[in-house]
């Protein structure tokens, strides 16, 4: 039951995998088809703990051994998997482009904060055609520092012409809690099928909620 709301918010910046769109099986497959192309066996549900770091650290944490290159080489091969495949897995959140439609109509600016590059964020927004309800898209390779780091959400509220405090910041990993309240914003845990609620409840967001509509009764 939400009973919080929140006053004085302008921004609403949007965690993607997990929290906007359900890209888990996208995300592991990928993954998966690099580590093939190395020998490299991969533990699956090692993978989905760690949805939401960059890539590099995913398989600085799978392939330890390898070097820095060798590590930019299944990074390479991930993306270029996930480029030809990852639409075939994603799915919207329900409701998810009713809420964006909705908060865009009370005059908020929406912006996505997002560990993933580019190119595939641009291909899920377009995709689901709520590209155009988002006036900035902040990717992790565009700043110095990824989440939990707070540079995402810094970076977004500035192009915004924001405060961060007059941000929320949302998403479904305690990472993105971290990195919300780092930059002083209010911070959202959306449960997902990625992070259990005692994750989320450690993090200490702001609020806790369990579909992506609640965000309507809390602005």
């Amino acid at each position: 039951m939400v009973k919080l709301r929140l006053q004085g918010i302008k921004a609403v910046l949007f965690d993607l995998d997990g929290t906007l769109v359900d890209s888990l099986e996208a995300i592991v497959n990928a993954v998966e088809k690099a580590s093939e192309s190395r020998g490299l066996k991969c533990d699956s549900a090692k993978v989905v703990k760690m949805i939401g770091l960059p890539l590099e650290n995913i398989f600085g944490v799978l392939a330890p051994d390898l070097s820095e290159q060798e590590i930019q080489q299944l990074v390479h091969e991930y993306r270029k998997y996930y480029m030809a495949h990852h639409l075939e897995n994603t799915t919207i959140r329900p409701s998810g482009q009713l809420v964006l439609r909705k908060l865009k109509a009370k005059g908020l600016k929406l912006g996505i904060i997002t560990s993933k590059y580019g190119k595939p964020v641009m291909s899920v927004l377009s995709h689901f055609d709520i590209a155009e309800l988002f006036d900035v898209v902040v990717t992790g390779y565009e700043v110095k520092k990824h989440k939990p780091e707070p540079d995402v959400v810094l970076e977004a509220a500035k192009r915004l012409g924001v405060k961060p405090k007059q941000c929320i910041v949302v998403g479904d990993s305690p990472v993105d809690v971290e990195s919300g309240k780092r930059a002083g914003s209010f911070t959202i845990a959306v449960l997902s099928n990625t992070y259990d609620r005692k994750l989320l409840e450690d993090a200490k967001p702001t609020i806790i909620i369990e579909e992506l509509e609640e965000i309507l009764k809390i602005i």
